[in-house]
């Protein structure tokens, strides 16, 4: 297993330890505010602009015009920084920038969707929109989580279609 998903799914278990168990969707921005962290919702800035973390301020911006699952991968993104202990982008070359990028996509994305909780409920759900709505992601991401959960791949259909493991 990857140290990012280790370190989200430890993240998860030591907050259930603390606030109890969690089910799906995954409460982010109150992960997010149990790791000490502030949340806060620009409007004024570009649509390209997703986020921001300053580690030193413990402060997260979410650009808060993007859609709702949007907001809550960006900020699982800026959490995973702050798990994998990845340096400023600023200290980093481009190289890097793009390989913790790759590693922060992955861990938010076990944040959201922790493995342990969609394979509990892959065998009571019928489609990947109700999936995906029950864990409050796009169907995108929940397919990508699919296609790379325990190294198996999922079929991908059409979004009211049955899916299978």
């Amino acid at each position: 297993m990857e140290l990012c998903l280790i370190a989200a799914q430890e993240t998860i278990r030591a907050f259930e330890r603390s606030r109890g168990t969690i089910q799906p969707p995954v409460p982010v921005e109150e992960l997010a505010t149990w790791l000490g962290f502030q949340i806060i919702y620009l409007t004024l800035v570009p649509d390209e602009f997703s986020a921001i973390l300053s580690s030193k301020d413990k402060l997260i911006g979410i650009n808060g015009r993007h859609h709702r699952h949007r907001r809550r991968f960006s900020l699982c993104h800026e959490l995973a920084h702050i798990l994998m202990h990845h340096p400023p982008e600023s200290l980093c070359s481009a190289r890097h920038i793009a390989l913790y990028n790759a590693e922060a996509d992955e861990c938010a994305a076990e944040l959201l969707m922790p493995s342990r909780l969609l394979q509990d409920d892959l065998h009571r759900t019928r489609s990947l929109s109700d999936l995906a709505r029950l864990f409050d992601v796009s169907e995108e991401a929940l397919a990508r989580k699919l296609l790379h959960l325990d190294g198996r791949s999922a079929a991908v259909r059409e979004p009211t279609a049955p899916y299978r493991v």
